[in-house]
């Protein structure tokens, strides 16, 4: 039986790409990182969809560019419906989870801003149904000593 291979995929915000020692900074040390980079894959070219937080986290788990997806700007929602990269995982028998922020929600107490407009982008297999709740990430949705239950994919 072929064993499938492990994903670690960091997202990290305001962090230039040669600000790592595997990247060649004569400064900064940075060997856990550059061991996972040794003995993974290490993109030396890579460009953002849009130089915002919120649209390009959207852009890396969709694969579409915020002309789709619909994130065009902090303090938008990537709609729930939207289909994932983790989704397709999810479907090939992985089991997947997100550590920290992921940032595709909006992080205030002040309602999403959403698109007004109700045009489909045309990419059928982009999207999914949706009945979400879009507030998970707000500070209210932590108050208290309880654990809050996060409901996915997000």
């Amino acid at each position: 039986m072929t064993r499938k291979p492990n994903f670690l995929f960091f997202i990290t915000d305001q962090h230039r790409a040669d600000w790592l020692g595997c990247t060649g900074h004569s400064v900064v040390r940075t060997p856990n990182i550059d061991k996972i980079a040794a003995e993974g894959t290490l993109f030396k070219d890579f460009h953002v969809a849009l130089p915002v937080c919120m649209p390009n986290r959207a852009s890396l788990m969709t694969g579409r560019m915020p002309s789709v997806h619909g994130l065009r700007h902090n303090g938008c929602t990537l709609q729930k419906r939207a289909n994932t990269f983790v989704d397709l995982l999810a479907a090939g028998g992985y089991a997947t989870a997100s550590i920290g922020k992921s940032h595709l929600q909006p992080f205030t107490d002040l309602p999403p801003i959403r698109a007004t407009d109700n045009l489909e982008r045309l990419i059928p297999e982009a999207w999914k149904s949706d009945a979400a709740d879009y507030n998970m990430e707000e500070p209210s949705s932590f108050n208290g000593d309880s654990v809050s239950a996060f409901q996915v994919p997000y």
